[in-house]
């Protein structure tokens, strides 16, 4: 009788926790698969950790140097800035798309996430640029500031978007609730629907803080020294490749802290509830009034910011070249961007179908065997690329020389870096497809792969597409990696882009044609993201 007076917003949960506890094993060739996965994936950094970690004595030695702690001081003062500002404008934006009366708010959904497609150090590119002409000698770009305005331009789009998804699938019952007891509408989202996206705001928030780790290419041309700034110093221009691994294993340190520490802290965090099994009621969006324009004003300066000024950094770069007044290598160009898409399209495959077995336990078999398989593989991702890079160059020339400067070991860290991606996308596409399905299917004589094949994979290829088109543009947007593991003769747009500023020599010119067909590739999967992100919220 007690189980029929709970609310009914407890029967998921319940349910959920049961059918974990009473879920079959999982089949045993399909786990070993998957830890085979799982077990690569840790390869580069189990090679740090051995080859410096092993001696804290020379550890201790290679980072006694007066620059470590400044490095790690800027490193996560970056992380923790950029983080909380885009915490901040993500939030921000996406209350005034899905809770007001935005005018125009399906063009501003739209806008706002459209930053997504422009890679970080092609903004930091275009913003200096436009310092160079609009204030010569100024240096507030320069450091910290400029570091924090940029990048948390580019990145705010990761929070905004998991935080309109779920602001568009919330039951607005209880906020109205609040709002009949006397809370005013911004007393009552604080109160009510804010603890509800703490898992979107935390999800977008750590893939922001794991990205500052990682960052070179744009941190560099903002003259902001860290960590990664350091390490890729210190590996391709200084040759202190011991040095390198020792920071390496700083910022390996970093990334694994920040990944625990989000697991603890959101580890038992709710999820969305609803007040009864009815279907969700629509939220009353807030009347703006006469503050309508300020805040049309504020979300044009955002776009302005994010998207106007790279964008108009590049159209005037490539008239500049229609004009005559400067050449473009054609060849060139055409040879990086083939290059870029078949580096996406081989790395995109390879993550599907390793990150397959690792969904399929996550979406049927959600053991504590299957979920540490799984958060191995978030360790490798957490990982910034510079120190994958040279985990696998290490390997490579040890024990699989050929692979040493070549695609194929190009591709192979592209995957490393990018599986949780595919294993995200993946697992939401599998959990739709109810096990209930599988086993009909099985009753019905068909083997494990025909009934995969027929049954979930339809139901889950929307998620799996999801993957592709976010693994694809990341390869295409991905810079430190490809410098460091790319064959001597090969370039992708990220690469050539980057060749015209040789670190310090700025030819915005020489730039454009890159920057721009970057933009175009990255466009595609950009598009398509948005489409099933802000796709109409299903009722039910």
């Amino acid at each position: 009788m007690t189980t029929q007076a709970e609310p009914a917003t407890t029967e998921p949960v319940v349910i959920a926790q049961r059918s974990r506890r009473s879920s079959p094993r999982p089949p045993a060739s399909l786990t070993l698969l998957a830890g085979v996965i799982a077990t690569i994936s840790l390869l580069p950094v189990a090679y740090l950790l051995i080859r410096e970690g092993m001696d804290p004595q020379r550890l201790r030695m290679l980072l006694s140097t007066p620059t470590t702690g400044e490095l790690v001081r800027n490193t996560a003062l970056l992380a923790f800035s950029v983080t909380l500002c885009c915490i901040v404008v993500g939030v921000a934006l996406a209350v005034l798309v899905t809770s007001t009366d935005l005018p125009a708010r399906r063009i501003w959904m739209v806008l706002f996430t459209l930053p997504l497609g422009v890679p970080a150090f092609v903004a930091s590119y275009t913003w200096v640029a436009a310092s160079y002409e609009w204030a010569p000698q100024s240096t507030f770009l320069y450091g910290l500031r400029g570091a924090v305005l940029v990048l948390t331009l580019s990145l705010y789009p990761y929070i905004y978007l998991p935080v309109v998804a779920a602001l568009r699938g919330l039951d607005a019952t209880q906020e109205g609730v609040a709002r009949a007891l006397g809370r005013g509408p911004a007393l009552a989202f604080f109160e009510i629907t804010l603890p509800q996206l703490r898992r979107a705001i935390s999800g977008g928030a750590l893939i922001v803080a794991l990205h500052m780790l990682a960052e070179f290419g744009a941190l560099e041309l903002l003259r902001y020294r860290t960590l990664t700034t350091a390490i890729m110093q210190r590996a391709t221009v200084l040759g202190s490749l011991d040095s390198a691994r020792a920071l390496s294993i700083v910022l390996t340190f970093a990334a694994l802290l920040l990944l625990a520490g989000d697991g603890l802290l959101f580890r038992n965090t709710a999820g969305p509830f609803r007040i009864g099994s009815g279907v969700a009621q629509t939220r009353t969006p807030w009347r703006l009034g006469r503050w309508a324009p300020l805040y049309l004003a504020a979300g044009a300066l955002v776009v302005a910011a994010a998207l106007g000024v790279p964008l108009f950094g590049m159209i005037r770069g490539a008239l500049v070249i229609a004009s005559g007044h400067a050449a473009i290598d054609g060849g060139a160009l055409v040879a990086a961007t083939v290059t870029t898409i078949e580096y996406g399209a081989a790395a995109a495959l390879l993550v599907t179908f390793a990150a397959l077995p690792i969904s399929l336990l996550m979406g049927r078999y959600p053991t504590r065997i299957v979920l540490a398989i799984e958060r191995a593989a978030w360790i490798a991702h957490s990982l910034p690329g510079v120190v994958v890079s040279l985990g696998l160059v290490f390997f490579a020339v040890r024990w699989l020389h050929p692979l040493y400067q070549s695609s194929t070991l190009l591709v192979i860290g592209y995957a490393i870096l990018y599986l949780p991606i595919a294993i995200g996308a993946q697992r939401v596409g599998i959990e739709q497809a109810a096990v209930q399905f599988d086993q009909i299917a099985r009753t019905l004589g068909r083997s494990p792969i025909a009934a995969f094949v027929s049954v979930t994979l339809p139901i889950a290829l929307p998620g799996i597409v999801a993957g592709i088109m976010l693994v694809g543009l990341n390869v295409a947007k991905e810079l430190t990696m490809t410098l460091l593991l790319r064959p001597t003769a090969a370039h992708t747009l990220a690469t050539k882009l980057w060749t015209t500023t040789n670190g310090e020599v700025l030819d915005f010119t020489a730039a454009a044609p890159y920057a721009i067909t970057m933009i175009a590739i990255t466009a595609v999967p950009t598009y398509l993201l948005i489409r099933t992100s802000l796709s109409p919220a299903k009722s039910g």
